[in-house]
């Protein structure tokens, strides 16, 4: 094949600048060979014009007698012969033109009849006679070298701008073709291009489809505009699936952040979870979305919570919850299960027979995670609840054992002494003082029953440890006007659980009971801290008459310290309760204990 017809564009263009070369060629060759031409013509005028003056010359040297002189007159014919033999006239004698005719009959009648004139003095006159002649043949060649100049001249002109029309002829027309078939596809294609870059690919339809380069560039540019249309839609389209799959993975972790923060103040609260379903029936577009839980984990019947309030199934009315199986392969079951404990299911049935995706069934797991996690706490809280409250009714009975069941016992003695009395008629005086030994002993079993029951109503659930030791600082500055309190609390960024601030608070107050009854204090400080971050410390100091050591604190007699009591919280917060003597020289009763959460990190 050949290479210049599959490239027409370069064709044509080659095509061009040969021909506007070869014209401007043979333009520049036609004025070399007119100024080679043209050479000798301007000295062959000047030469051919002093023949004229020299024949004028000849005629005067022989005119005149005094003039005439042999030498001068042969000097004279000699430099004419040399003018009419100048090799720019000489020239002249090989045309075949009419100026080569009049040089060469002008040359022959110099040399034939003028010159031989000269030679003889009796031919003078008639030389003389045919100079006017003569000179008017010269004029006439003169006049035919200006001629054939000029006619050189004109044919370089004519050809000068045959030239020019020529190249003028082929700009304009390559002009309009670059401008159709180049300037203008090329401006489609920058026009495309540009709407390319900003994405308009419909907007690209170069319509320019010559059988050449940039045909072929505009077919292979649209071809590429169709394929990027299309390769931008298939994109937009996985970004539009993408954007929307982000969407619900964000709308799926903001509900499980939701169902964590929610579920877990009450998971058998069915608004709350029938809420919590229909927010994932929506996002998922699942046909059905239901729980079914217990109250308890070991047991078989199930609450089933759905969110379309749809009626129980015949196992659901009759309470066959073992009976119950999905009913279609569509059904989709996922256990509420935590540290190996089964709390019940959740069952999801999918739109169009679809199953969930990979991430949905995640999710779904995890939502029930945080389901069966709220039912394992809230169960775990239940009996934690169920034990203190057995360790606290324990503590009760062991607190009315050691007062009122005593002080009880006590005034039964006093009554069967008394009914002794009586039977043996004593006096007055015995009667009385066993009327008033019943009297202190009721009195003290009063005292110790308030103390019991201001112990039983004790709540800290409204505010923290401190405000409640403040609150009861300030219920026993009211119960004594001699003993000032303190309090220095250096606990409030140290975590403490109910239980753990209960049995502090319990301690404290027996310990002031005590410090009222027996110490004969003024003043009285409560020191609550954290020892290295590991160890809590709350010592009660006090200004009294201290401990007398040679009794065991512990013991029990009528004074009744409760220091068995307070080592029994002590124990029960797995730390131990001491008692000593405080700087100040009165009683020191300190409790140290290990913290549960500064332990754990």
């Amino acid at each position: 094949m050949n290479p210049l017809s599959s490239h027409p564009l370069r064709t044509k263009a080659l095509v061009v600048i040969i021909s506007v070369g070869l014209l401007g060629f043979t333009s520049v060759m036609a004025s070399l060979w007119f100024a080679l031409a043209t050479k000798s013509d301007a000295e062959a005028i000047n030469v051919s014009g002093s023949l004229r003056m020299q024949s004028w010359r000849l005629s005067e040297q022989i005119l005149i007698p005094e003039l005439t002189d042999t030498e001068s007159l042969g000097l004279l014919i000699d430099i004419y012969d040399k003018s009419i033999n100048n090799p720019s006239l000489t020239v002249l004698a090989e045309l075949n033109n009419q100026l080569g005719k009049r040089y060469r009959l002008l040359r022959q009648e110099w040399f034939g009849h003028m010159r031989p004139l000269l030679e003889s003095l009796d031919s003078h006159p008639e030389f003389i006679r045919y100079v006017p002649d003569y000179v008017d043949r010269i004029d006439a060649l003169v006049f035919a070298l200006q001629n054939d100049t000029e006619q050189k001249l004109r044919t370089l002109f004519i050809y000068t701008l045959l030239s020019m029309f020529g190249m003028l002829c082929i700009g304009i027309v390559a002009i309009r073709y670059i401008g159709k078939h180049l300037l203008l596809p090329i401006e489609a294609l920058s026009l495309a291009a540009e709407r390319v870059r900003t994405g308009q690919f419909d907007a690209v339809a170069l319509n320019y489809n010559n059988p050449n380069e940039l045909g072929q560039l505009t077919s292979t540019f649209n071809n590429m505009a169709n394929e990027l249309d299309q390769l931008y839609g298939q994109l937009e389209e996985q970004v539009r699936q993408k954007t929307q799959s982000l969407e619900v993975s964000n709308t799926a972790l903001q509900l499980l952040y939701d169902a964590s923060q929610t579920i877990g103040i009450n998971p058998y609260d069915r608004v709350t979870l029938e809420s919590h379903l229909s927010q994932w029936k929506t996002l998922l577009n699942l046909r059905s979305c239901y729980l079914c839980i217990n109250s308890n984990a070991g047991k078989i019947s199930l609450r089933r919570i759905d969110p379309d309030n749809n009626p129980d199934n015949a196992c659901c009315q009759q309470k066959q919850c073992h009976q119950c199986h999905p009913s279609s392969v569509d059904d989709q079951q996922f256990p509420l299960r935590f540290k190996g404990r089964q709390y019940g299911y959740l069952r999801i049935i999918a739109s169009d027979r679809e199953n969930l995706s990979n991430d949905s069934c995640q999710w779904m797991t995890t939502f029930c995670d945080i389901v069966a996690s709220s039912l394992y706490r809230s169960s775990y809280q239940v009996q934690e609840h169920r034990l203190l409250l057995m360790e606290e009714r324990s503590v009760i009975a062991r607190e009315l054992h050691d007062s009122l069941a005593q002080s009880l016992s006590f005034q039964k003695i006093q009554v069967a002494r008394l009914q002794r009395q009586l039977s043996k008629h004593h006096t007055t005086e015995a009667i009385d003082g066993i009327v008033d030994e019943l009297k202190e002993g009721i009195a003290s079993a009063y005292r110790q029953l308030r103390e019991l029951l201001n112990t039983f109503r004790l709540n800290i659930s409204q505010g923290s440890l401190e405000e409640a030791i403040q609150g009861t600082l300030t219920e026993f500055e009211k119960r004594s006007d001699t003993i000032h309190f303190h309090l220095d609390y250096q606990l409030r960024y140290l975590p403490l659980d109910a239980h753990q601030q209960i049995h502090i608070l319990q301690i404290i107050r027996e310990a002031l009971v005590n410090t009222i009854k027996h110490s004969q204090a003024t003043d009285v400080k409560i020191t609550c801290k954290n020892h290295e971050d590991r160890e809590v410390h709350v010592v009660i100091d006090d200004n009294g008459k201290g401990f007398d050591f040679r009794e065991t604190p512990s013991a029990s007699h009528s004074g009744h310290y409760g220091t068995t009591i307070m080592q029994e919280r002590a124990m029960t917060l797995g730390g131990q309760l001491t008692f000593e003597t405080s700087p100040a020289g009165g009683a020191r009763v300190k409790l140290q204990f290990a913290n549960k959460e500064t332990s754990n990190d």
